[in-house]
């Protein structure tokens, strides 16, 4: 084989390299997204937090213990701790809360076979059941195309509504959002000790088709400048590379007479070459992304708004400059 066949062939290796380490980059990524165990030092913090969260209750102050308990069962999801949050639920007057964690911690405990456990969690559940407030969201026009129902920033489904569902006493907001209207938001308070409430949300009025074409085409904009902005970024980054790699390659010079090079010169030669085939891989990417950045901002509607927006290409970058 000759030195212009083996750099050839070791080039050829290189790219089966890349892609390699992508996947397995990808699958550690996703991996350390998607687990589902708990780190150690999360354990450490969620009983750190779990015995502060005790000693607020036995010094009478429940509601500065609620919070502890709900980040310790956040970091650590123990069957104790959602029992003692639920215990600390019902000291404040957080009814709804205070069942609902009493019912699961009954669930729970049953499918591990603890059945004293259980039976003491079911009973907490059923004194604390007739002191549950409830509240109606009564949606009058409910074939609005696209209607959307929230309450405190939650999803209120069309199968809720109508129907009197827990919710913890106090002051609470509904909004209702459809495409091409205006967003309609209002307040109700729920009294405690199992008051029920009724909201009804009216037919929401047509809102000014400018709003959301401008919105949407402001956005798309915005998503525009930052894809392609991004894409001019990595095609710097590409093309640096590729200097590197060019360079690389010329230092091969003291050691090749053409394109015989002994052992020294076929190892920077093999090195200027992988650098070259990620700079074509990078500068692939920003080209792409570039071209994307294009397509969004031709096929973006032209905003309502007074907006000025100007992508400045840079050494390495880009810079973005706008005014409102």
């Amino acid at each position: 084989m000759t030195p212009q066949q083996t750099t050839k062939s070791r080039a050829r290796r290189g790219r089966r390299w890349v892609a390699c380490l992508c996947a397995i980059g990808a699958g550690l990524t996703a991996a350390l997204a998607g687990g589902g165990a708990a780190r150690a030092e999360d354990k450490a913090g969620a009983v750190a937090l779990f015995r502060e969260a005790g000693e607020l209750i036995d010094a009478g102050q429940p509601a500065r213990a609620c919070p502890r308990y709900e980040e310790s069962l956040r970091l650590y999801d123990s069957i104790n701790t959602r029992y003692f949050l639920a215990d600390c639920y019902e000291r404040i007057g957080k009814m709804a809360s205070a069942w609902a964690h009493f019912l699961e911690v009954a669930a729970r405990v049953r499918a591990s076979g603890d059945r004293e456990k259980e039976a003491r969690a079911r009973e907490r559940a059923a004194a604390v059941q007739p002191k549950v407030s409830r509240l109606t969201v009564v949606v009058e026009d409910a074939s609005t195309p696209g209607l959307e129902v929230k309450r405190g920033g939650t999803p209120v489904g069309p199968g809720q509504w109508g129907v009197p569902m827990p919710v913890d006493a106090g002051t609470h907001v509904i909004e209702a959002s459809a495409p091409g209207k205006r967003t309609w938001t209002a307040r109700v308070e729920v009294g405690p000790g199992g008051a029920t409430s009724t909201l009804v949300v009216r037919p929401l009025e047509d809102g000014p088709a400018s709003d959301d074409a401008g919105g949407a085409g402001t956005g798309r904009r915005t998503l525009a400048l930052v894809t392609g902005g991004a894409g001019i970024v990595t095609a710097g980054v590409a093309t640096a590379l590729g200097f590197a790699a060019r360079s690389r390659f010329d230092e091969s010079s003291a050691f090749c007479n053409g394109d015989r090079c002994d052992r020294r010169g076929m190892d920077i030669r093999d090195s200027a070459v992988a650098r070259a085939n990620v700079a074509t891989v990078v500068f692939g990417v920003g080209l792409a992304a570039i071209a994307g950045g294009g397509v969004l901002w031709l096929t973006a509607k032209s905003p309502t708004t007074g907006a000025s927006v100007r992508l400045t290409p840079t050494v390495g970058g880009a810079l973005v400059r706008g005014s409102f």
